[in-house]
């Protein structure tokens, strides 16, 4: 879900370190275009939450085609940099539908409805966090780490997706796959959480630079439904995280 945002703003940053900025001060991109993009696409992603609780969670197939439906537009997107409004907002769409069908299991999972504020707050003071990180200078080199990173990403999806086969024929971890299995499940778990914040550190870095370089305006779509992306990731894995230790 976040790779492949992840590889729209390396395609961004590696133009952008080729052109030589043209854009006036009006016409650059600035910090408010941003929060504002990722704000409108947050916004969508709770509205879309809603269906995604009431209408995916008793159908687990449907939800992985969904995840992988949203993995192919996010490849597309990520060739589609600038991003247009409209596919921001229909992506955004998509992973809020994740997060009801998501949320909705894990609730009933881990047995409280508490745990979906817990994981709100989670995510809110990871972000800040983070934000912290980046302001020091092994943040900012460890948000051009790319490479490691997918890396690291490339393994994880593979674990995710022998996880999901294991729970779909054996009925691994009460459905969860590997996630549900003691201590590994914690141990995944914890490994999705430091991805999803490694993967928000990329993206933040990638805008600030971007910010720097007087980078065209209309690019603010494509930060801003990365940083969105990131955020929904961690919100995910924190939900994860709880519902596993709540159980």
């Amino acid at each position: 879900m976040s790779a492949s945002n992840n590889a729209m703003l390396n395609q961004v940053n590696d133009a952008l370190a080729k052109r030589t900025p043209t854009a006036t001060t009006s016409e650059a991109l600035a910090l408010p275009d941003v929060l504002a993009k990722t704000a409108a696409c947050l916004a969508i992603v709770i509205i879309a939450a809603i269906p995604g609780w009431l209408f995916l969670a008793g159908s687990f197939m449907l939800y992985i085609g969904l995840l992988v439906a949203t993995m192919i537009v996010g490849v597309v997107m990520m060739r589609k940099a600038p991003v247009k409004p409209a596919m921001a907002l229909g992506y955004s769409a998509m992973l809020g539908l994740i997060v009801g069908a998501f949320s909705n299991a894990a609730v009933a999972y881990g047995g409280n409805i508490a745990l979906i504020p817990q994981a709100v707050l989670g995510t809110a003071a990871g972000t800040v966090a983070i934000l912290a990180v980046y302001a020091t200078p092994f943040g900012k080199k460890a948000s051009k780490a790319g490479k490691l990173f997918f890396a690291l990403l490339i393994g994880y999806v593979l674990v995710g997706v022998a996880s999901a086969f294991a729970a779909i024929f054996a009925g691994t971890g009460d459905g969860w796959g590997f996630y549900g299995v003691g201590g590994l499940g914690l141990v995944l778990c914890a490994f999705g959480v430091a991805l999803a914040s490694w993967s928000l550190l990329i993206d933040i870095g990638s805008a600030d630079r971007a910010i720097q370089a007087d980078t065209p305006r209309y690019y603010d779509w494509t930060f801003g439904v990365s940083l969105a992306a990131s955020i929904v990731w961690l919100y995910l894995e924190l939900l994860r995280l709880l519902s596993i230790v709540n159980r």
